[in-house]
């Protein structure tokens, strides 16, 4: 009876303390810093009255869909170049610079392939720019036609983005292939989409070799990186196999400048995203400008990135979330260093003990991540 006498004042008193740090460390955040406003705009109300199953809407927005992020623009292609014309000189897309790379045995046998890497290399919003003007050129003097499909079968990296800004400038549609894909759903793909033209990583030539006999279109191969094409066996005769260096070379010659380029509409597929097949063949799904401007505009909205900001991007671009995440940052002048799981921190399998990884170097304000 005694003990229960002595606690109450010291319970009281802490009660006390607790109950006014509260108060003076929540209610100024909340009324300065705009919680209030931010606890509104995340409330959504089902568009059907009383049925839950029914799709749910921003209540901020339940009247008016947004549908772009900038007023008057309605297109990836119009979008992009509004960026650049405010944020030219600013850094865009970067790449780390590979210093050395060399195969470790590992305590259990197995062999893993460990790199050290350098600083980011950037390249300015007006460098991407003048990038995506020669590649597009470049695809119309190989013969690539308005509204005809493109493939990227390719990891994520700064050549994926600018090949797809190429496309999206000049009305290709995009094809997405993930990079992890077996043989039978490449030729699947590639196939199914009709295209001519695939853009793809060097790595992933001998698996396209495997294949070329059975894609019955395919004129034009793109590869992005380094290859020793003296180690690969020879494509089909009618089939190019061409470095994206040297198709932004042909696209930079003054004759090919020149050739007119005829800008999407807002109902104009902007990307044909073809699923990962983990339950069969995969299938692909068709997405317009307009329906990828309203995903920017709704993300935008809730990400409110901004031009300092800085996002890492290692996720699947051939993935929706991905693709429209960094479409968002370049909507608003932010930007892009690219990582991959592999590389992405300093104990990541790919990054050699002693090294820093890829979040080290950049230190990004923003990165996508899933469930």
């Amino acid at each position: 009876m005694i003990l229960n006498l002595v606690e109450r004042p010291i319970v009281y008193v802490l009660n006390l303390v607790a109950s006014f740090w509260g108060f003076v460390s929540f209610y100024p955040w909340y009324l300065l810093y705009g919680a209030k406003q931010r606890h509104d705009e995340v409330q959504a109300r089902a568009t059907v009255s009383r049925d839950p199953s029914s799709s749910y809407r921003c209540v901020e927005h339940y009247q008016n869909i947004l549908r772009t992020p900038v007023n008057a623009v309605y297109t990836l292609d119009k979008l992009f170049r509004n960026t650049v014309s405010s944020h030219g000189s600013k850094k865009c897309l970067g790449t780390r610079e590979l210093f050395s790379s060399e195969n470790e045995m590992q305590a259990n046998g197995r062999v893993f392939n460990k790199v050290v890497l350098g600083n980011y290399n950037w390249l300015s919003y007006n460098e991407v720019l003048t990038k995506v003007e020669s590649f597009g050129c470049g695809l119309l003097a190989l013969g690539q036609r308005t509204k005809q499909n493109v493939v990227i079968f390719a990891d994520t990296r700064a050549e994926w983005m600018i090949a797809a800004q190429s496309c999206f400038s000049y009305n290709f549609p995009v094809v997405t292939l993930y990079a992890t894909l077996g043989e039978e759903a490449i030729v699947y793909g590639i196939n199914q989409a009709e295209v001519e033209v695939v853009i793809t990583d060097g790595h992933l030539l001998p698996k396209l070799q495997t294949v070329a006999g059975q894609l019955t279109n395919i004129k034009t191969i793109i590869y992005i990186g380094d290859v020793n094409l003296s180690g690969l066996s020879v494509f089909p005769s009618h089939v190019k196999v061409l470095s994206i260096a040297e198709v932004e070379r042909i696209g930079s010659r003054s004759q090919n400048i020149s050739q007119s380029r005829i800008p999407p509409c807002p109902e104009d597929t902007a990307v044909i995203m073809y699923t990962s097949g983990s339950t069969g063949l995969p299938k692909g799904v068709i997405i317009s400008h307009a329906n990828l401007m309203a995903t920017i505009a709704g993300m935008t909205d809730r990400v409110r990135n901004k031009s300092n900001d800085v996002y890492i991007g290692y996720l699947p671009l051939a993935h929706v979330l991905e693709l429209s995440a960094e479409l968002v940052m370049l909507s608003q002048g932010s930007s892009i260093g690219y990582s991959s799981p592999l590389t992405l921190a300093d104990q990541s399998s790919k990054i050699k003990k002693g090294s820093k990884g890829d979040v080290g170097v950049l230190k990004p304000t923003l990165m996508a991540a899933v469930p």
